[in-house]
């Protein structure tokens, strides 16, 4: 008798190792088959969630007296597009550039000053054909257009420069001359880890204010 217990015991321990071996599979096998999409669908919900907040506030307006946004965007919200007709971009601009927002289109970084508002503008995307990839190609007096909810802002190249990743010496928000900084990973199409960033530098040649 106690050794058909014995060997009972071992065939359920042999058949819960088994199923529990099958269901970890199951488990890592869909974990790694939907991981792209399971991470694409809660970004666009927390995206949804913020354009959510948009229809309980006032629209986003300038003071061309004080030089100022008087309603600001919420951070990861779209506030208008970007245009370089030399290397056929036509992008959105969303406020904050963190990897999850520049999924979308270009990053504006918090830290830096809004079109129209006099002082330094960054902007990151990532090295893709749509956004910021082709950056390289562009000439000195290359025209960069935003188009922001309050008003239109033309933008002259005037200078590049290849730097280090770190070297945010590169990027100085400064607020008595109003500069575009933008800036990608390079170089571009290139797969994997890049500590090299192309930054672009444009000076504001030309701004009409007013609703789009």
């Amino acid at each position: 008798m106690h050794k058909k217990l014995v060997r009972f015991g071992k065939e359920i321990a042999k058949q819960f190792a088994i199923s529990f071996f099958f269901s970890s599979l199951v488990i890592v096998t869909v974990y790694f088959t939907f991981y792209n999409k399971i991470d694409t669908y809660l970004s666009l919900a927390n995206m949804v969630t913020i354009e959510e907040k948009d229809i309980k506030r006032e629209e986003i307006s300038f003071d061309s007296v004080k030089k100022t946004l008087v309603h600001y965007p919420y951070y990861g919200e779209k506030w208008g597009t970007i245009k370089i007709p030399d290397i056929n971009v036509e992008a959105p601009l969303y406020n904050g550039d963190s990897l999850d927002i520049i999924k979308y289109g270009v990053g504006k970084y918090t830290g830096s000053y809004f079109p129209g508002e006099g002082g330094s503008i960054v902007l990151a995307a990532h090295n893709s054909k749509q956004h910021f990839g082709y950056l390289y190609q562009l000439k000195e007096g290359a025209k960069i257009i935003i188009e922001a909810n309050y008003g239109t802002f033309t933008y002259e190249l005037k200078s590049t420069k290849i730097i280090h990743y770190q070297d945010t010496s590169q990027f100085p928000i400064q607020s008595d001359k109003e500069i575009l900084m933008m800036y990608t990973c390079y170089p571009s199409f290139q797969v994997g880890f890049k500590t090299q960033r192309y930054v672009v530098y444009a000076e504001l040649v030309g701004e009409e204010h007013g609703e789009i």
